[in-house]
Order: C-alpha cells, then structure tokens, then sequence
C-alpha cells in the first residue's frame, strides 16, 4: 500500500469496487489503496488464501472489503459473481479488470494450450466481466466505470510474449469499442499500459535473471520498472469524478521505456 494519496479521504466512501486478481501484485495495491480512500472493495480471483489476506490488511486499515472465488474464463461463474455483488450491495461503480496470465517462451516452441490459456485469461476474462457488467448498468442507466489492466507489450513486439501482446492488443480494441458502444450512457472505459512491473509474481515467472533485468532497466529514461504503487494512482483518477470525460483511452505507465533506443 502506498505510504500517502495526493487524494483526499473518503473519495470513494459509499462506492462498490471489483478487482479481479485482486490478491497479489497489481491488484492487491489497487485493493489496499481503494480501500484507504473509502470504498467497499470486492476482490475476485482462483485462489482463496491471497484474497483472504488482501481483505485482512484492508479492514485492518479500517477499510471495508470482501472476496469471492473466480475463474474469469467460466462464463457461469462470472454472471454468479456480478449477480452476487449487484444483490448484496445494490450498487456497483467500478470494475477493475486486472487479472492476467503470462510466461515466456517463443513463439515457434509454444503449444496451442499454452496460447490459448493466456488468450483466455486475458482477453476472454476481461471481455466476460465487461459484458456481465455492462448489462446490468445499461439495465440501471447507471454511468460505470470500467478499467482494464493492458500493457504496453500490445504493439511493441516483445519477443518471447507473443500470446501475452496479442491479448493485450486485443483488450485495447474491445477498450475502445466499448467506450464507443456504451458512452451515451456515461459508461467510461479505459486501460492502462504499463511496461515492466515488478511484483513477486513477475519476478518468479518472467523477471527471474537479475542482470537482464538491470540491463533493460538502463535502457528507460527514468532507470527502473514500474512498481504496483506507480499503477495505482492513474486508476484512481480514472474512477473518480475527475476522470468523467475520459473513455477510450490507452495510457502507458513506463517511465519512457516506450522511447528506448537500443544498447550497444
């Protein structure tokens, strides 16, 4: 959890957040920091133990917080869990769609499984989510937030994450379409691309060679991958007030790393 907020307390209070993936990395800084400012934060992933934490160290703040089990890829699974939010707290504001999977590997070695199971994670589940959510707010008339986790890797040709780019690239486009789609409504939609992040999870399955990760660091403007808590700060902006006007937007979070030039 970020030490201090240039945002003022309470700016969430009576406010339903859902974050997939809610229980490590990203998602578990967004939790804890939407927590501090006042909202109910529901937190949704696959595994029970990381969810139960988060939701400790957030009402241990003195926050408000609750999780639920899910597999963002089980279409039944997903209508439960809108349905489930929507009957408890007769309200939802914003949908964080954060979960994601990925591991390195080229291209000409990577199977079928393996392609579809990122695929599937990453655009599949965020597509689900939105749709379940956005049929009950266009139900309500109700002007939701949405906003996806993307990465810059979308069009940047990383190699070795061929399955990981194209879902991204794929959730820039469904971003786009549905702010197109749903805007009349008020409904805003957006995503976030972040470079590089350090979390415990990328460090076990992508960052786990400290000297090439020192070597593409030196490579950004501002020297470093991002961490969870330079993330969250955009997406707070986002669901509040101040970010009504903007939908359809990508916005890259990688300190310049997008302005690279390449070391010699």
């Amino acid at each position: 959890m970020s030490d201090s907020t240039v945002f003022r307390g309470g700016l969430f209070s009576d406010k339903v957040v859902l974050i997939t993936g809610g229980g490590t990395g990203i998602g578990r800084e967004l939790a804890l920091d939407f927590g501090v400012l006042g909202a109910h934060v529901v937190v949704a992933a696959r595994r029970q133990e990381p969810l139960e934490q988060t939701v400790a160290a957030i009402k241990e703040a003195g926050g408000s917080a609750s999780f639920e089990l899910l597999d963002i890829r089980d279409e039944e699974k997903v209508e439960e869990v809108v349905d489930a939010v929507f009957e408890k707290f007769e309200r939802l504001d914003v949908l964080i769609n954060n979960a994601g999977g990925n591991f390195v590997g080229p291209a000409s070695a990577m199977t079928p499984n393996g392609w579809r199971t990122v695929i599937d994670i990453n655009l599949t589940g965020t597509f689900l989510m939105s749709r379940a959510v956005g049929e009950r707010w266009l139900q309500r008339g109700f002007a939701g937030r949405i906003i996806n986790m993307s990465a810059t890797n979308a069009s940047n040709g990383s190699p070795l994450m061929a399955h990981s780019g194209a879902s991204k690239a794929g959730i820039n486009s469904l971003t786009e379409t549905l702010a197109v789609e749903w805007g009349a409504l008020g409904i805003t939609v957006n995503a976030i691309l972040p470079g590089p992040v350090r979390t415990e999870g990328s460090d076990e399955r992508l960052w786990t060679d400290e000297k090439t990760v020192k070597k593409l660091e030196s490579r950004i403007p501002l020297g470093r991958f991002a961490r969870p808590e330079d993330i969250s700060p955009l997406v707070q902006f986002l669901a509040s007030d101040a970010g009504a006007f903007i939908t359809g937007s990508l916005i890259v979070v990688d300190g310049g790393d997008r302005l690279r030039t390449p070391v010699f």
